[in-house]
């Protein structure tokens, strides 16, 4: 089987059967095609996306605008009845002049959590990491 999660050549691996947690964001603002960097006025700001596990439920989904040093719940929409479907998530965040890096990140029933660094295997399989999205807030006219 070519889908494992091996470490190096040889390795028999883990084979790859589930999709490790995920939550994605819709990127905010409008985007600076130069820089590659979303662009938002001062003032509250809607962050939003949505999260889903081939391990179980979307227990919880955290969002960052401090590029991962401080972490706060966003609301889940109700659950549609079906473990495996992803979930709406939302918030908001207060956006000040200067550069901001929203991030969000899943964590299923199972405990299972989004990882703020990637594991390394040989094939690159699971990519799960913790979304990051650079934004400049400009201030306003």
């Amino acid at each position: 089987m070519a889908y494992r999660y091996r470490q190096e050549a040889g390795d028999p691996g883990e084979p790859v059967t589930r999709i490790a947690p995920r939550a994605l964001m819709v990127p905010p603002g409008f985007p600076d095609f130069m820089s590659r960097t979303r662009v938002v006025r001062p003032g509250r700001v809607p962050l939003e996306g949505r999260a889903w596990s081939g391990y179980g439920e979307v227990a919880r989904v955290e969002v960052s605008t401090d590029d991962g040093r401080s972490w706060g719940e966003a609301e889940l929409a109700p659950p549609d009845g079906n473990v495996w479907a992803w979930r709406r998530w939302r918030t908001s965040s207060a956006a000040e002049p200067g550069r901001q890096v929203p991030s969000a990140r899943a964590t299923d029933a199972t405990g299972r959590t989004q990882p703020v660094e990637q594991p390394w295997n040989r094939g690159g399989f699971g990519n799960n990491l913790v979304q990051r999205i650079p934004v400049g807030c400009v201030p306003g006219t």
